[in-house]
């Protein structure tokens, strides 16, 4: 080898390299220079060493750069969505709410220990029977209000903004 490169020992290895960036290493077995080729079962480069104007030690990239914040951004906004999945009520509750609200229209409702009223229907000639529902009207801004002689009943739907209001009349016992 040639006076005018760089010599280094690293790891018990004689390393060389020439002005034009050629590395070459000692190999004590073949007792031979060999010229250092990436990927070609070589011993690791000196540190700091450059081969063609490449670093020989391979740098991370910096905590803040875009290849280690996307999978952060990722993990964030999918830990976002399964929150608002639970939080948030479905869509369809106002339809399920309309529906069940109308299928109560004619029957009749037990009292429930909270002084307010089951949302499940009882037969009318039973004795748990408090009130009959005549009416279902919906509890937007300026709709109507019940007739006269019933009250306006709303039975908690989740996830609702706008109750049906069940019209109900006193049941009056037979006998």
């Amino acid at each position: 080898m040639g006076e005018d490169g760089e010599r280094a020992t690293h790891r018990g290895i004689h390393w060389y390299r020439d002005r034009q960036g050629n590395v070459s290493f000692y190999d004590e077995s073949g007792s031979q220079w060999v010229r250092w080729e990436r990927g070609k079962g070589a011993p690791p480069l000196p540190p700091k060493w450059q081969v063609l104007g490449v670093p020989t030690r391979i740098t991370r990239p910096g905590w803040r750069s875009r290849w280690r914040i996307i999978p952060l951004i990722l993990v964030v906004a999918a830990v976002a969505v399964a929150i608002l999945q639970v939080v948030l009520p479905p869509g369809n509750n106002a339809a399920k709410e309309a529906q069940a609200s109308a299928a109560l229209l004619g029957k009749c409702l037990a009292k429930n220990a909270n002084k307010g009223f089951s949302s499940k229907p009882v037969a009318c000639s039973s004795t748990k029977a408090a009130v009959r529902v005549v009416q279902v009207l919906p509890s937007t801004p300026g709709s109507p209000l019940c007739p006269s002689g019933t009250t306006g009943v709303e039975l908690a739907y989740p996830g609702v903004r706008y109750l049906h209001i069940e019209c109900v009349q006193a049941v009056r016992p037979s006998g």
